[in-house]
């Protein structure tokens, strides 16, 4: 009888991953490459579990260890990708799932047991490791926890990059961008010096008045929250702060649900009250 069970559980997963493969494969037509991980290095080294941060700040990844007393932690920047910690825990397992990010984003809160609230506090900037109660785990850490398949394919809010396992190599992390998000490559090196915009003396231009704006209303605790987490959920639209991409975002207002600004636009925005791309325009309410 466990042997019929645990074939239907076989069954059951392969069915489901089958399933879940194909739309993501369908998924990928309106995204372009970004970036790849490569996790630890060695026979036993494969992706098991990816977490998106629920406030925007990170993305954590476990990989299995070399000896099963130890887990592998890698925590990146969102939309940067840059390291934030890559540890080697001495722990059989971390549950991403039951695991936390806090708020301000000082502090990793890593569940190590798939039936006890057991948790370990990781120092995102130090990456000193402490044992605490669940009761200083943000967000109810001391309640009963669920035990969920490991999930290795997220996306981040708006689902404007998918995070997925590389389909030849178990310890690789591809990242996928939404097409009209992708800075292509060198597209300034493409361009003769002769036909490049110089953006200082666009400034010094006399202002081009144009009625046709469409206004992204904010309200003063939208603009601090967008300074400190480079993201907003704001109207239809999903604010985005991303230097590079900015360079190339054109705002449609029949179909843009992406909106992409530069750091700069935010000083703009705090000292004028609002700040124009072409027809797009953001604004404060005073």
């Amino acid at each position: 009888m466990k042997r019929v069970l645990l074939l239907f559980w076989a069954i059951f997963l392969l069915t489901g991953y089958m399933a879940y493969s194909q739309p993501l494969d369908e998924l990928l037509k309106d995204y372009r490459f970004e970036e790849r991980i490569k996790g630890p290095i060695h026979k036993r080294s494969k992706l098991l579990e990816v977490k998106v941060d629920e406030h925007n700040n990170y993305l954590a990844m476990t990989f299995a260890a070399t000896s099963y007393r130890y887990i592998h932690l890698y925590i990146y920047r969102l939309y940067t990708w840059k390291t934030v910690q890559e540890l080697r825990i001495k722990a059989k397992r971390i549950e991403l799932y039951n695991s936390t990010f806090d708020v301000d984003g000082k502090y990793f809160y890593a569940n190590t047991d798939v039936y006890k609230n057991e948790f370990i506090k990781i120092d995102l900037k130090s990456g000193d490791i402490t044992n605490v109660p669940c009761q200083e785990v943000p967000g109810n850490g001391c309640r009963p926890l669920e035990v969920r398949q490991y999930e290795t394919t997220k996306f981040t809010v708006g689902e404007n990059y998918v995070i997925f396992q590389d389909d030849k190599f178990a310890n690789y992390v591809r990242i996928f961008v939404r097409k009209e998000l992708y800075k292509v490559q060198n597209e300034e090196e493409d361009i003769p010096d002769f036909l490049k915009e110089d953006s200082d003396d666009d400034e010094q231009k006399a202002p081009t008045i144009n009625t046709n704006f469409h206004t992204v209303w904010l309200q003063p605790k939208d603009l601090t929250d967008l300074k400190e987490y480079g993201y907003l959920k704001v109207q239809k639209f999903d604010l985005l702060i991303n230097n590079e991409l900015a360079k190339t975002f054109e705002f449609d207002k029949h179909s843009t649900t992406t909106i992409v600004i530069p750091e700069s636009a935010l000083d703009t925005i705090e000292q004028q009250g609002e700040w124009k791309l072409n027809e797009l325009r953001i604004a404060v309410k005073k």
